[in-house]
């Protein structure tokens, strides 16, 4: 057998074999495959803190406009820091848009009573405490209006009053309904960038 014989033999035998896919054969010593990593387990949430304070506009009243956190929605509300934005309230507003409201800042720390003078559309009112602590939960309802021969202070005492019960520095009125819908309780906090709340008010 010539040599260009012996190499086209050689050739013959030994390609099938480097072309043969590797075989598992059980016994064997190779360590076996590890296990996949177990899922991680599930992190609970974790408890989220104050929106950072921010003027997102002017209202069409010229309060200040800030986003809040309330539960886990967030809400734009007017903030009333000032003795003649906190009288006048709501009063006079014929709707309150969803996820909106007004935030009462007080610069003190007292038991407080609210009415629904000049109110034409019924809310949800949460007082806090000087933390953000709810500490009292009114649904107020619209009141009758004063009547063309009826004195101002004849209409002041037929309002109802609604009690904080217990110390408050803020009160929060947001849409009718939205106590029950986000499961508001008193004892619940809502966070609030209350020092720079705190500078505002008068």
């Amino acid at each position: 057998m010539n040599h260009r014989a012996r190499v086209r033999t050689l050739f013959a035998i030994l390609v099938p074999l480097l072309c043969t896919p590797a075989i598992s054969i059980a016994g064997t010593d190779d360590p076996p495959e590890p296990a996949p990593p177990p899922a991680p387990a599930s992190t609970p949430p974790v408890e989220a803190g104050p929106i950072p304070f921010q003027i997102l506009r002017r209202s069409p009243a010229n309060l200040p406009v800030i986003p809040i956190r309330v539960v886990d929605e967030r809400f734009e509300v007017e903030v009333a820091a000032d003795d003649t934005s906190r009288r006048r309230g709501l009063g006079g507003r014929n709707r309150l848009l969803k996820r909106t409201g007004m935030l009462f800042v007080h610069p003190d720390v007292a038991v407080r009573s609210y009415w629904m003078f000049d109110c034409l559309i019924d809310m949800d009112t949460a007082f806090l405490d000087r933390e953000g602590r709810i500490v009292a939960l009114h649904r107020m309802k619209r009141e009758a209006p004063r009547r063309a021969n009826e004195y101002r202070d004849m209409y002041e005492r037929r309002l109802k009053r609604y009690s904080s019960r217990r110390p408050a520095k803020y009160a929060l009125e947001i849409p009718p309904g939205d106590l029950t819908r986000l499961g508001l309780r008193v004892g619940q906090v809502i966070e609030l960038p209350r020092a720079s709340l705190d500078a505002l008010a008068r």
